[in-house]
């Protein structure tokens, strides 16, 4: 019984501490994860998440910040900051938030990223790819990616 009480006593514990108010992350924070981003994942990963755990973790953490980050007043603004100081990755955040946004500089964005080598880490499931910045660009002009 001292055992299933210990358990049960850590367990509310950590769930507490994993598990901060959605309203507690900053702009900053969310601005900051996005420009680190390693692979560039949008889509429909809701069923993918692993149960327990809350909706901002797992393969759509990042879209998630990205729509929570979309809602701030500068959005635009910390956009392009992350298309100026972000890894490729978190350039084709940026610019799907631009998009997401219908920024006017999304076009002029769009094509100055086409131009620079590289490719871009993406995934489906789990299997990682590299995809050219061109296919991951062209797949956000037509906002392809829940299918």
């Amino acid at each position: 019984m001292k055992r299933l009480v210990w358990f049960a006593a850590t367990f509310s514990v950590f769930s507490i501490i994993n598990c901060q108010p959605v309203g507690a992350v900053s702009p900053e924070l969310l601005e900051s994860d996005l420009a680190r981003a390693r692979t560039f994942v949008i889509g429909p990963w809701g069923a993918y998440i692993r149960p327990g755990l809350p909706y901002y973790y797992g393969p759509a953490a990042r879209e998630w910040e990205l729509r929570k980050l979309l809602k701030v007043s500068d959005a635009a603004a910390r956009m392009r900051w992350i298309l100026s100081h972000g890894t490729p990755e978190g350039q084709m955040y940026a610019l799907y938030g631009l998009k997401q946004l219908n920024d006017p500089e999304f076009e002029s964005m769009a094509r100055r990223l086409q131009d620079q080598p590289g490719e871009i880490l993406t995934t489906s499931m789990v299997i990682g790819f590299h995809k050219t910045r061109q296919e991951i660009i062209e797949r956000i002009r037509e906002n392809n990616f829940h299918s």
